[in-house]
């Protein structure tokens, strides 16, 4: 990998974790209240499925392969009945709740780059499934279940 993608996206990285902790911190108006809003509330809910639905992805990936395997398999189980790529889209669901948990600027600039880089990436890896295995499911979808 080029020394200048990892320099990017440590660039990036740094420069989005300033600009969300400084809209909390200083360019947000945030009063206790806010833990009560609805914003927060569906933002947190959201941010928390996705969490749950990205981690459970992984864990189904992660049980796929045996210990000195290098063979592809399809993933089944969970969020994989319905897409090719329940990981991204609970990434994608963390920061939008993020976003809609923090109504700011910054958090919704993350979450539209967290689903530009990611929205591509599951479409490719989608398609690259239905090359790879015949047997793959046609019903599935790419991201999200029965739309995407």
């Amino acid at each position: 990998m080029p020394i200048v993608i990892v320099a990017m996206a440590i660039l990036f990285n740094c420069l989005n974790a300033y600009l969300n902790a400084r809209w909390i911190s200083h360019l947000g108006d945030y009063e206790l209240s806010w833990l009560n809003s609805a914003p927060f509330i569906a933002g947190a809910l959201c941010f928390t499925t996705g969490w749950l639905i990205n981690k459970h992805a992984d864990l189904i990936l992660f049980r796929l392969r045996k210990s000195g395997e290098s063979d592809y398999e399809i993933p089944f189980g969970g969020m994989y009945r319905w897409v090719s790529c329940p990981n991204y889209l609970g990434e994608m669901l963390m920061w939008i709740g993020w976003a809609i948990a923090t109504w700011s600027l910054a958090g919704a600039a993350f979450a539209i780059f967290t689903m530009a880089n990611l929205l591509p990436r599951a479409f490719a890896i989608h398609r690259w499934y239905q090359g790879e295995f015949a047997d793959y499911p046609r019903s599935r979808h790419v991201v999200l279940p029965f739309l995407l």
